[in-house]
């Protein structure tokens, strides 16, 4: 039995997935391609595992299922940038494997037949609102923009408001550009897709902000 260790992290969080713009996942339907496919991430603006500082830290993760996520057989890996002590590196992979509770770290795990084993490398991430972007060394990149209407050509500018989100409560909803991973069995590639970019709370106990 895994004894749990309190944790908390305040974030900001950049996400892709391989869905049209909004993501239906986020209103209880099936993803609009069949399967699910995303590349996420993390810098930790402050936070704490136990008793080891989270400050600083950046993450990604790279996401696939065959199915809907609650249908299973998924795959997850994990990415830590290679600025980070052994000793945050291990309270991040303690917070990935869903044993001490949060939300969608604690929900995915429970859902993956696979989770491959993390890789530390360079992971530069630039927060910038709609046009945030990040990139994981050789293995997957995130460009965010905003929505632009077909018609006039503007940027469009909306928010997802989800009280009860497990992953968070709100989100711009952008446009990724262009994403793509490569990394032993998780490979995509889409061009405008789903994505969100949002600050966020998480906690042993899941998303409270």
């Amino acid at each position: 039995m895994v004894v749990k260790t309190k944790w908390n992290i305040d974030a900001e969080y950049i996400q892709s997935c391989n869905c049209d713009w909004g993501c239906p996942c986020n209103f209880d339907a099936l993803p609009t391609h069949g399967s699910c496919e995303a590349l996420v991430a993390y810098k930790v603006k402050k936070g704490k595992f136990g008793d080891t500082k989270l400050d600083g830290v950046v993450f990604a993760e790279g996401l696939w299922w065959p199915k809907a996520i609650h249908e299973g057989n998924g795959i997850g890996a994990l990415y830590i940038d290679e600025n980070t002590t052994p000793e945050q590196r291990k309270a991040v992979e303690a917070i990935f494997s869903g044993k001490h509770g949060g939300g969608v770290f604690e929900i995915f795990p429970k859902t993956w037949a696979k989770k491959l084993p993390t890789k530390v490398v360079k992971v530069d991430f630039h927060y910038n609102g709609y046009n945030s972007w990040f990139k994981v060394d050789g293995i997957g990149e995130v460009r965010s923009s905003y929505i632009s209407n077909p018609v006039t050509g503007e940027k469009f500018k909306g928010q997802i408001v989800l009280p009860d989100g497990i992953n968070w409560k709100k989100a711009m909803v952008t446009n990724i550009k262009k994403w793509w991973i490569g990394d032993r069995e998780i490979h995509a590639k889409h061009d405008n897709r789903a994505g969100f970019v949002t600050t966020l709370k998480i906690t042993d106990k899941g998303c409270i902000g």
